[in-house]
């Protein structure tokens, strides 16, 4: 087999776990890949490493936290080849291996042991007034409208399939995939959806209002954004970054992508148990002195 290594050099310090990754992988008389990105490091010399691209591999392994496995889902979905996480991070939703699971995790793939779970992923398009497209984007998570630096709301005009849904005054709107129902879209006090459910969640950010409630509509509808007139620019963001700043009366348009997300998985675990045991392990972590 061929396998795919990102590491994320903050979670994993000169890349000893990469490289202990590497060695393990070899073992089992497989490949270790590693792309041009790490051609100037340690990871690179290392034995066990071999310098390719990750588009003929058979699986990546994302080593780090959920920001790491967002940033090689943005890098390497198009290339189609299924991403499982290691969680080097502090809680690792998106990642289902702990660091002490790999070789056993190892043995499962390399005996075709495993399933591919295709995840819903979300486009973004801007259009400005003129309509010109000013940028487009795909994320796993959310694509979120947020208000920009100074503390003012700004108001939005939200249409679901045309018709017109309500004005928003707040800090923003989150459009969200299921598996970004965990993500901010939780935090802003949006539901827990399971990931195989196909559907998208709009929901308001603070919304200056007595009635604040999440939308949950088709994975084939389509949500649009009209920006009103503001006094500081809000952005757009996909996944938490690759930000696009907005204009007035901008249009939003946000729908299902044509491309999904292949995540690999080897268990069966109880999804609402380990979302429970993954938010509760939140606070305890930044007890713990965690920065």
């Amino acid at each position: 087999m061929r396998l795919g290594i990102i590491s994320n050099q903050d979670k994993d310090p000169q890349y000893a776990f990469a490289r202990y990754a590497a060695s393990k992988i070899k073992e089992m008389g497989s490949h270790a890949i590693i792309d041009d990105f790490y051609s100037d490091t340690v990871l690179a010399q290392d034995p066990n490493t071999t310098l390719d691209c990750y588009d003929r591999c058979d699986l990546i392994f994302c080593l780090g936290g959920d920001g790491t496995f967002l940033s090689a889902v943005h890098d390497h979905f198009l290339k189609d080849v299924p991403i499982i996480g290691v969680n080097l991070g502090s809680i690792g939703f998106l990642a289902e291996i702990q660091p002490e699971e790999f070789d056993e995790a190892l043995i499962r793939i390399h005996n075709n042991d495993y399933r591919i779970e295709k995840r819903l992923q979300l486009e973004a398009t801007v259009v400005r007034a003129d309509g010109t497209v000013a940028g487009k984007g795909i994320c796993l998570n959310d694509a979120v409208i947020a208000r920009g630096r100074n503390l003012h709301v700004f108001t939005i005009d939200l249409f679901i399939d045309d018709d017109y849904v309500e004005r928003l005054s707040g800090d923003g709107v989150i459009i969200s995939t299921p598996t970004g129902s965990t993500a901010y879209s939780l935090a802003a006090g949006g539901p827990i959806v399971k990931p195989d459910l196909d559907a998208l969640l709009v929901t308001p950010i603070c919304p200056h209002t007595l009635h604040s409630r999440c939308y949950v509509v088709s994975e084939d509808s389509r949500v649009e954004i009209h920006l009103k007139k503001f006094t500081e620019a809000p952005i757009l963001c996909f996944d938490g970054r690759n930000e696009i700043e907005l204009l007035p009366m901008d249009q939003i348009i946000l729908q299902r992508s044509d491309h999904s997300m292949k995540l690999a998985r080897i268990g069966h675990s109880n999804y609402y148990q380990t979302i429970r045991r993954k938010i509760r392990a939140r606070g305890s972590f930044y007890e713990d002195g965690e920065k």
